[in-house]
C-alpha cells in the first residue's frame, strides 16, 4: 500500500497549500455561492482523510492489502500479543511511527472538534444570558420595543433588541429553530426603513434556516486544530464570506434588492466598523446591517476582513453577476463527488 500512501500524501499537500490558494480568490464563489461552499466542504473533508490517512495507510502496508484488513491483522497481533511476527513481516520502526502519527492526528482533529463544540455551546449559553439581561425581548413589549416599525412584527418573532447606538443585527442560534434569537440594536432600527429592516431580518433569519453556524463551528475547529496550514485560514474566511452571500440570496428572495443593499450600506457608513467578538454564538455581528462573521479573539486582521467582506457584499448585490452554467455547476458537482469518494474508497478498499 505504499503508492497508496504516497498518493494519498500528495492529495493531502495540494489540498492544503496550492489549491485553497487558488480557490479562495476565484470568481466563480461570488457567482454561485452554494457550489463554492460545496467545493470547500469536500476539500475539508477530503484533505483531512489524506492527511490522516496517507501514514496510516504506510504503517498497516506490511500487515495487508487494505486499510481494513491490515487493522484486523494489527488488532490480532496485539491481542495475542505476538510481536516476533512484526519480524516476520519485515515492520521496520518507520511504520510504527507513521501508524502512531496517523492516529494521533485523527485523535487531534476529532477532540479539537469536540472541544470546540462544547466551547461554542458553553459560551453561547452565556451570550443568551447576557441578551436576555440587556435587551428588550419584542414578544410581549413590541412598542416599546420595535418604536416606529411596528408592521414588523410578524417577522421579528423571538427577536431581541439591544439599547445600543451602533447599527448591529445578528443571530444566536438555538437547539432548535424555535429556540433561535436574532439580535438588533437601536441604532440599526433608528437608521433603516420597515422595508430595509425586513431585508436584514430575512438575511439573519436564513443564517438560521440553513444552519450557517455549524458550518463555520466546523471551519473554526479545523483551523484551531491546525492554525499553520494554509488551508485552514483560507478556508475559514471563505466560508465566512460565502455564508454572508448565501444569507443575502436567502433575503432577495422576498425582498427588493435596494432595500439591502441601502440597510447595507447605511448601518456600514453608521459606525467605526469595530468587531462584536462572539465567539460563542458562531457568528459575529459585523457592520453591514445583518452581516454575520466567524471570527477569533486571535485573529488580529479580523477587522480589516470584516470591512473586505462588506464591501465584496456591496458588489455583488449592486453589480449582480452572471450565475454559472448548467455544465460549470456539473462540473464542480462532479468534483466534489470525486474529492469525497475517491480517498474514502482508497482507505476502505485498498488500491
Amino acid at each position: 500500500m505504499t503508492i497508496l500512501a504516497v498518493c494519498l500524501a500528495a492529495l493531502a499537500l495540494a489540498l492544503a497549500i496550492p489549491v485553497p490558494r487558488v480557490l479562495s480568490h476565484a470568481k466563480f464563489r461570488v457567482r454561485s455561492p452554494w457550489a463554492a461552499m460545496l467545493l470547500w466542504q469536500a476539500i475539508a473533508l477530503a484533505g483531512g482523510l489524506s492527511m490522516v490517512g496517507a501514514p496510516i495507510v504506510y504503517g498497516l502496508g506490511p500487515f495487508g492489502d487494505s486499510v481494513p484488513e491490515a487493522a484486523v491483522h494489527v488488532l490480532r497481533l496485539s491481542a495475542a500479543a505476538d510481536f516476533a511476527a512484526l519480524t516476520a513481516l519485515h515492520v521496520h520502526p518507520g511504520h510504527i511511527f507513521a501508524l502512531c502519527l496517523g492516529v494521533l492526528l485523527g485523535a487531534h482533529l476529532l477532540l479539537t472538534l469536540l472541544l470546540t463544540y462544547v466551547r461554542v455551546l458553553g459560551q453561547r449559553r452565556r451570550h443568551r444570558d447576557v441578551v436576555r439581561l440587556l435587551s428588550t425581548p419584542v414578544d410581549g413589549n413590541q412598542a416599546a420595543a420595535l418604536g416606529r416599525h411596528q408592521n414588523l412584527s410578524p417577522e421579528l418573532l423571538h427577536a431581541h433588541v439591544l439599547e445600543h447606538d451602533a447599527p448591529l443585527a445578528y443571530c444566536l442560534p438555538g437547539r432548535t429553530h424555535s429556540g433561535s434569537v436574532t439580535v438588533l440594536s437601536r441604532g440599526l432600527l433608528d437608521q433603516l426603513s420597515e422595508a430595509e429592516l425586513a431585508a436584514v431580518v430575512a438575511h439573519e433569519k436564513t443564517h438560521l434556516q440553513q444552519r450557517h453556524h455549524f458550518l463555520t463551528m466546523a471551519f473554526e475547529a479545523w483551523y484551531r486544530a491546525l492554525p499553520w496550514l494554509p488551508t485552514t485560514r483560507h478556508g475559514r474566511a471563505a466560508v465566512t464570506e460565502l455564508t454572508e452571500m448565501l444569507a443575502d440570496d436567502g433575503a432577495l428572495r422576498a425582498h427588493h434588492r435596494e432595500d439591502l443593499v441601502r440597510a447595507l450600506a447605511l448601518s456600514a457608513a453608521g459606525q467605526d466598523h469595530s468587531d462584536v467578538r462572539r465567539e460563542g454564538s458562531g457568528v459575529d455581528a459585523q457592520p453591514g446591517g445583518g452581516a454575520a462573521e466567524l471570527t477569533s479573539a486571535t485573529d488580529a486582521p479580523g477587522r480589516d476582513r470584516s470591512t473586505l467582506i462588506t464591501t465584496a457584499r456591496l458588489s455583488r448585490l449592486l453589480i449582480p453577476p452572471e450565475p454559472l452554467g448548467t455544465p460549470a455547476l456539473a462540473g464542480i458537482v462532479a468534483m466534489v463527488a470525486a474529492l469525497i469518494l475517491i480517498p474514502t474508497a482508497s482507505l476502505l478498499f485498498g488500491p
